[in-house]
C-alpha cells in the first residue's frame, strides 16, 4: 500500500469510526468499487483500528485510568473478603458493567457448520456483492441518531447505566460490530440515550467499550491482514491516534451543544 493512501485511510476511518458516519460501511463500499467483494483487508485496517483505540483512550485518559485503578482494587478486595461491599462504589461498578458487556460476544463463537462461526456468518452479510445491506443498516444507524437527538433535545435524560442496559450493549455489539453500516460507537450512545440515560454517561460508556472492542479487532486484522511497509504503518498508527482523539472532542464539543 501506498503512503498517500495510507494517510488517506488513516484520516477517513478515524474520522468515520468516531462520528456516526459508520467506517464500515465506508470500507464495504471501497472493497465493493475495487473488486474485492471477499472482505480481505491488509494490516493497515488493522493498525488503523488499533491506533483509534489508543486515541480513544488518550481523549479519555482519566476515565480509563479510573477504571484500571478498581480492576486492580477488585483483586485486593477479594483478598480481603470486602468485595461486595465495594460494589456500591460508582465508579467500580461502572468497572463491572463494562465487563458484562463484553459477556454477549462469546456468542460469536457458535458453530455454524461450513460457514465458520456466527461472527463469519455476519460479516458475510457485509460482503455479499451488493451494498443493499450496508444501505439500510446506514438508514437505521441514522434513524437512530435522528431518535437520539430528538431524545436529547425532548426531555432531560437522567438515568444511570444499569446492569441490564449493559447486557443490552453486549448485544448490540454483538450485530453491530460484523456487520457493515452501522456506527458502533454512536450507536451504542444512541441506545443508551433513548432507555433515558444522561448523555455525559451514555457518552462515556460508549467510549469505554468502543476501545477494547477497536484495539482487539484491530490486533486480529494486522495479524490476518496482506502485509504493509514500515513507513505506512507508522504514519498510519500516529495519524489514526491524532485524528481519532481530536474526533472525540469535537463528538464530545457536538453532544454537549445539542448539535447531535
Amino acid at each position: 500500500m501506498s503512503i498517500l493512501s495510507s494517510i488517506i485511510q488513516s484520516i477517513l476511518q478515524a474520522i468515520f469510526e468516531i462520528l456516526p458516519i459508520s467506517a464500515s460501511a465506508h470500507s464495504a463500499a471501497f472493497h465493493e468499487f475495487a473488486g474485492r467483494a471477499d472482505g480481505t483487508c491488509s494490516a493497515i485496517t488493522g493498525i488503523v483500528h488499533m491506533g483509534i483505540a489508543v486515541g480513544i483512550i488518550a481523549a479519555t485518559f482519566n476515565v480509563f485510568a479510573r477504571l484500571f485503578k478498581e480492576f486492580i482494587a477488585t483483586f485486593s478486595d477479594m483478598l480481603s473478603k470486602s468485595l461486595k461491599g465495594s460494589s456500591k462504589k460508582p465508579a467500580r461498578r461502572f468497572m463491572y458493567q463494562t465487563m458484562i458487556s463484553f459477556v454477549p460476544l462469546l456468542l460469536w463463537l457458535i458453530p455454524f457448520g461450513k460457514s465458520g462461526f456466527l461472527f463469519t456468518v455476519l460479516h458475510k452479510t457485509s460482503y455479499n456483492g451488493t451494498l443493499l445491506d450496508e444501505g439500510i443498516f446506514m438508514l437505521l444507524t441514522g434513524a437512530l441518531v435522528l431518535a437520539a437527538a430528538r431524545q436529547l433535545g425532548l426531555s432531560r435524560n437522567d438515568k444511570s447505566i444499569s446492569f441490564g442496559l449493559a447486557v443490552l450493549v453486549g448485544f448490540l455489539i454483538l450485530l453491530m460490530l460484523p456487520m457493515s453500516g452501522f456506527s458502533l460507537l454512536c450507536g451504542i450512545f444512541s441506545v443508551l440515550v433513548l432507555c433515558g440515560v444522561a448523555r455525559r454517561p451514555a457518552l462515556r460508556y460508549a467510549l469505554v467499550i468502543t476501545a477494547p472492542v477497536m484495539l482487539v479487532y484491530g490486533i486480529v486484522e494486522t495479524c490476518i491482514g496482506e502485509s504493509a511497509g514500515v513507513v505506512a504503518g507508522i504514519l498510519a498508527a500516529v495519524i489514526s491516534v491524532v485524528v481519532s482523539f481530536l474526533a472525540v472532542k469535537v463528538l464530545r464539543f457536538i453532544i454537549k451543544n445539542n448539535y447531535f
